[in-house]
């Protein structure tokens, strides 16, 4: 049964919130489109050890995965290899070792999808997907090789293991123009012990062209030494719905409405539509603090209405709890203040685009006054002349220590202001975690930009050498593990790494009593 969440905000947005409660399913009209599995993995045989009927997410070869190698369709990264590896492939699943992220990412356009209840077969198009999207999540997890488990299994130890997901919309130039994180530690075993969960991601923007899509297993004790330590995905699905009608762009009288609806002026209509979706994904991450992640999606509807979807698996008495988080939103206009951040960030963000347009627009003429200039003499012969499409190593790390210092910038402003708001360590700790897995997956596509870039000209300085290489052992007997065994230092920081286990060991406790 699927619980949906009706919060009327008013006509104006003054976000009066009266909450009631219903069991409702997907929409019976035929102006929306339904797809299967969009992900790589489409069509793979369900894991034995699931319950589930998802997808699954191994192929018929298994063995190790390694850094930046791809199974299955899927992309497999890691931050720490252990053994040679991130993980590996087996018994019809992927399993995690220090850490891993599985993902995948693909065009919207040219997805087929099929309406309800006439059964007719569409095929996205941009144009369509101009009138909004929704993208669903469902993955099958292991998660019980941890001391706290009560599915224990595997090699369990160290503390409580964590699983993300990660969803995103993004246009033709890569821009992300939506996004959905959800960190879990929930414990989880095989088959009936397993759990599945669904989580959506809403966008009513135009220029949805693009998706990309994460799971991320990190092993809670850390180890660099055992691995298959941390969680295990067994099966993963993603569904695109989309209109069936080509989208109309909005008439200047409905862009004049919804700007007075908004509390805005002169917003465009692309413009708008992010802060319509901007204010969904603020909304959704509030709810899914308050609650551990128990909303999927939240829609603001034309008709300024906010649709809450909360998870399959969700009790009433955690429906509840959604629905009081809701009403104390409404008391401390929690909402109209997510409004008001929104907007000035779509704002923010246009201003710098209009910068970035204006400064294209100069730049011909900057080339055509520079090919007026005469010619330059030739270079004398001991100097060479640097490619004009060639980054200097100089420039590069002026870029790359520009870039540290304002995300480094960011990223303190941000973390001082969770500290200033968020008071419970665990719901801290964990939007900190969130926080810092942007930026982390931000500077990982950054490094794009440098590829292909020649830092330096290859040159042989010592040709048609003696292969003098010793290769005895002067030191055979010892080595830095037998070194670091009976050291001060090292004793101290294993101590530590246990006390901190056993404290994040208690502060799960804790939330657990909590909750009840």
């Amino acid at each position: 049964m699927k619980w949906v969440i009706l919060l009327i905000l008013g006509i104006l947005l003054y976000y009066s919130l009266s909450v009631l409660s219903s069991s409702v399913g997907l929409t019976e009209e035929n102006d929306t489109a339904f797809t299967t599995n969009i992900l790589p993995n489409a069509n793979t045989t369900t894991s034995s050890l699931s319950n589930s009927s998802l997808d699954g997410v191994q192929s018929g070869s298994t063995g190790t995965l390694t850094n930046n190698s791809t199974h299955n369709g899927f992309t497999i990264t890691c931050e720490t290899q252990v053994n040679s590896s991130c993980g590996s492939a087996y018994n019809g699943e992927l399993e995690a070792s220090h850490d891993m992220t599985v993902t995948a990412s693909g065009s919207l356009v040219g997805i087929e999808g099929t309406s309800n209840p006439d059964g007719v077969t569409h095929t996205s198009t941009q144009i369509k997907l101009n009138g909004g999207i929704n993208l669903s999540s469902s993955i099958a997890v292991q998660s019980c090789e941890h001391n706290a488990s009560q599915y224990t299994c595997g090699n369990a130890t160290g503390a409580v293991d964590s699983y993300t997901l990660v969803m995103k919309v993004l246009d033709t130039n890569d821009n992300v123009l939506a996004t959905s994180t959800q960190i879990r530690t929930t414990d989880s075993g095989y088959n009936a012990n397993e759990i599945v969960w669904d989580d959506s991601l809403h966008y009513n923007g135009v220029h949805a062209n693009k998706y990309e899509w994460s799971w991320t297993g990190v092993d809670g004790s850390q180890s660099t030494s055992t691995s298959l330590l941390g969680p295990n995905l067994l099966g993963a699905e993603l569904a695109l719905d989309f209109p069936t009608d080509d989208y109309e762009p909005l008439s200047a009288q409905e862009i004049k409405d919804m700007n007075e609806g908004l509390g805005t002026a002169n917003l465009t209509e692309g413009e708008l539509w992010n802060v319509v979706s901007g204010l969904e994904e603020s909304i959704s991450e509030k709810l899914n603090l308050e609650t551990g992640g128990k909303v999927i999606s939240v829609e603001l509807t034309e008709n300024f209405e906010i649709i809450v979807t909360t998870s399959k698996a969700a009790s009433v008495k955690e429906v509840i709890k959604v629905q009081e988080v809701v009403q104390t939103m409404n008391k401390t206009k929690a909402v109209e203040t997510l409004k008001k951040e929104v907007i000035a960030e779509v704002i923010k963000e246009a201003k710098q685009e209009e910068a970035k347009e204006e400064a294209i627009k100069e730049e011909p003429t900057s080339v055509a006054k520079s090919n007026k200039e005469p010619e330059k003499k030739e270079e004398p012969n001991n100097k060479t002349a640097k490619a004009p499409t060639t980054m200097t190593k100089e420039k590069i790390k002026e870029k790359k220590e520009e870039s540290k210092k304002t995300i480094n910038t960011k990223l303190e402003k941000v973390m001082a202001k969770i500290d200033k708001k968020v008071k419970d360590s665990a719901k801290n700790l964990q939007l900190k975690n969130i926080i810092k897995m942007d930026v982390m997956i931000g500077e990982q596509l950054s490094l794009a930009s440098y590829e292909g870039v020649e830092f330096y000209k290859p040159k042989t300085i010592y040709a048609n050498q003696l292969d003098i290489m010793d290769d005895r052992q002067i030191y055979a007997d010892i080595s830095l593990a037998n070194y670091i065994k009976d050291d001060i230092i090292g004793i101290k920081t294993r101590q530590l790494e246990m006390l901190d286990n056993r404290k994040q060991r208690l502060l799960i406790e804790l939330e657990e009593l909590k909750r009840g």
